[in-house]
């Protein structure tokens, strides 16, 4: 096991208690967190020359070999800490990568987390020369680490568009699968959330499954979906996705296009919150920023609190209170998960509408996906022609519309 020195600003207490999560979900030991007073960033150093003599000296006490910044540095930055510390120096894009790294699972994972590790590290290979051969070991180093990246920027750059081009292909599969769900008219609900809310917990709560979780940051990165029967006996798919955190590496939004498709093509958001944490508002608004910039912030959204059974009786009146539209649940006791469903098929009615039909000879193709799609109401013939009363999808009802025009 490493041992491990953060260093971060101290205003950004929240970050830094993130942090020091991050490292141990990494493995690594910590044995001293330094938050700096950071005023001023200095081009060569990220922090000031007294400062990187105050963690060098920490270094030397605690006998660490490896200290990660809060922050992204700049590869000057980076290799400059080094030559002063003399120890390894990562920030918290790559300790968040190295995570990514252990924790994918399918190849599809390994592809997406591999094309973020390269892209980070490309800028960074000038002036590494022989250094990269001391990859393969250690928080920071897995992934592409393993392989030993003594490559030069253009194999490495040939890898990226191999990459690409395989995440492409993955995209395209997932929109086919997408579509062929469109046309089923199946409904997706999308678990979305901070990392370690309880994402999976739900899913397994929800659909009686047995995937696995853990209190660990980042346990999901694949996604995974399972079939929900509703009350009403309506079919919905739930999809279990990625975790976000603050400042989630762009490289790993770029990379993870094909995991986040599932988001892109979901019918309903359920948002899942931990409702014990003290951050708690300030995680609602990182995932809806990254919700936003996804694309998908326009969608049916249910905001559900998890974990409620390590609150007393008046902070949960105080969340309802403050959360009007949420629902309270617990995956552990299973307390609030019938009224969820119940919330889940508002949700989905709002997005059907009630429409009489009158269906000619030539027409009566579609009846079969009203009924697929849709709760017929009433059914009459009328001379050749088949009047329906339904609730059916708004884009069906276009669809139909559009044919008896």
């Amino acid at each position: 096991m490493e041992k491990v020195i953060l260093v971060g600003d101290k205003r950004l207490k929240s970050s830094l208690i993130e942090l020091e999560g991050l490292t141990r979900t990494a493995g690594g030991e910590i044995v001293d967190i330094i938050p700096l007073g950071i005023k001023k960033i200095t081009p060569s150093l990220f922090i000031g020359e007294g400062q990187a003599e105050e963690i060098l000296q920490s270094t030397e006490e605690n006998k660490a070999n490896l200290v990660i910044f809060d922050v992204e540095l700049h590869p000057v930055q980076q290799r400059n800490l080094e030559d002063i510390l003399g120890v390894r120096v990562i920030d918290r894009t790559q300790l968040i990568m190295d995570i990514f790294a252990q924790h994918a699972k399918t190849l599809e994972g390994e592809i997406e987390v591999e094309l973020a590790q390269l892209k980070y590290l490309l800028p960074r290979l000038t002036g590494k020369g022989k250094e990269l051969s001391r990859l393969g070991g250690g928080i920071g180093t897995r992934g592409p680490g393993e392989r030993k990246l003594e490559y030069e920027r253009r194999r490495i750059e040939q890898r990226i568009r191999k990459l690409e081009k395989k995440i492409e292909k993955i995209v395209l599969h997932r929109k086919n699968i997408g579509r062929r769900r469109k046309k089923r008219k199946l409904p997706i609900g999308a678990v979305v959330g901070y990392t370690n809310a309880g994402k999976t917990s739900l899913v397994n709560a929800l659909t009686s499954s047995n995937l696995a979780s853990g209190d660990k940051l980042f346990m999901t990165l694949d996604t995974r979906m399972r079939k929900l029967y509703l009350p009403n006996n309506q079919l919905i798919i739930i999809t279990d996705t990625v975790g976000f955190i603050q400042r989630l590496p762009p490289q790993l939004l770029a990379s993870f296009k094909a995991t986040l498709e599932e988001t892109l093509n979901s019918t309903i958001l359920l948002h899942i919150i931990d409702s014990s944490h003290s951050e708690k508002g300030n995680m609602i608004a990182i995932v809806r920023k990254i919700l936003d910039e996804i694309g998908v912030l326009d969608k049916p959204i249910i905001e559900i609190f998890n974990k409620v059974d390590l609150l007393n009786k008046w902070e949960k009146k105080r969340l309802k209170r403050e959360h009007p539209d949420s629902i309270l649940v617990s995956c552990n006791t299973g307390e609030g998960l019938k009224e969820l469903k119940e919330r889940i098929i508002q949700e989905l009615e709002g997005l059907r509408e009630e429409v009489e039909i009158s269906l000619p000879s030539d027409k009566l193709s579609l009846l079969s996906e009203i009924y697929e799609n849709g709760e017929v109401i009433s059914q009459a013939r009328d001379g050749e022609r088949v009047k329906i009363k339904a609730k059916i999808d708004k884009i069906l009802a276009e669809k139909i519309r559009s044919l008896q025009k």
